[in-house]
């Protein structure tokens, strides 16, 4: 899709005249819906093989779990990851009330039942408190911005000629105009605004955590974070500076030591 996205985008910078920022926003954002809705459903099932997951005690709970949350699920699924590496991971997808959660083979075999309703406490929380809907308008208004200042930008012959295009008379083709932008003026705004996204996600990932705290699984979260990160190889405690600009999640001796003062604030209260 990468080709086809970037011819067309370039089209309608092209043809959009000084307001194309308006149709290039449209564009991606209906691209971006279209996109959130073929991924998981025509696009992932080619690649990995979905699977319902087996009627039993863990299926039970995710389902009384969804129902205490109101979280409309309306199937559950089992991909298998495992054949192209031990990453384990569960995600969820679906619009208004259709929603599905995919849940890793490698995590079914990682961490055990509670652990996983823990884990999904978490996901839960995320789409409870609004984060994935919030991110995606945060990433459309990004989006949004950006063009707007390349159309203030896009006939500056003063930032061509600093490149070496001199020739006024020769139209500058539209992708060299556009990595100029992004690659000169934007990148700095874009190093910022970045750093503001990263923050905010990491509060998000410790707004879920507690979220699952609260449903009564802190210990099992823990537990099951421990277990994630050990397959995974993830790094437990990275440098502070480093893991603050670069990492949308919280390391994870950070999100315990969260955790732990929670559960310590509520024996407490």
């Amino acid at each position: 899709f990468g080709g086809p996205f970037v011819a067309l985008l370039l089209k309608i910078i092209f043809m959009g005249g000084d307001k194309f920022y308006l149709y290039v926003w449209a564009f991606t954002f209906v691209f971006s819906v279209i996109m959130m809705t073929l991924v998981p459903v025509v696009i992932m099932p080619l690649f990995n093989k979905y699977e319902k997951l087996p009627d039993g005690p863990l299926k039970d709970s995710i389902y009384e779990l969804a129902g205490k949350l109101s979280f409309p699920l309306t199937k559950l699924f089992v991909m298998d990851g495992s054949k192209r590496s031990s990453h384990s991971n569960a995600f969820m997808f679906g619009f208004m009330k259709n929603k599905r959660i995919v849940l890793f083979d490698t995590l079914m075999t990682q961490v055990s039942n509670d652990e996983i309703l823990a884990i999904l406490g978490h996901e839960l929380g995320h789409w409870k408190m609004g984060h994935t809907v919030t991110n995606f308008v945060v990433t459309q208004v990004y989006t949004g911005f950006m063009f707007y200042f390349f159309s203030l930008c896009y006939n500056s012959h003063e930032l061509y000629r600093a490149f070496g295009f001199d020739d006024e008379s020769r139209p500058i083709p539209t992708i060299i105009a556009l990595v100029l932008f992004t690659s000169t003026i934007w990148a700095p705004v874009d190093k910022a605004l970045s750093f503001i996204m990263t923050v905010h996600s990491r509060k998000c990932e410790f707004e879920a955590d507690e979220f699952s705290v609260n449903l009564g699984m802190s210990s099992k979260l823990q537990s099951g974070l421990c277990k994630i990160h050990l397959e995974n190889l993830g790094a437990m405690s990275p440098d502070s500076w480093y893991s603050t600009y670069h990492y949308s999640h919280p390391p994870l001796v950070e999100r315990l030591s969260a955790m732990m003062k929670l559960d310590t604030a509520k024996k407490l209260s």
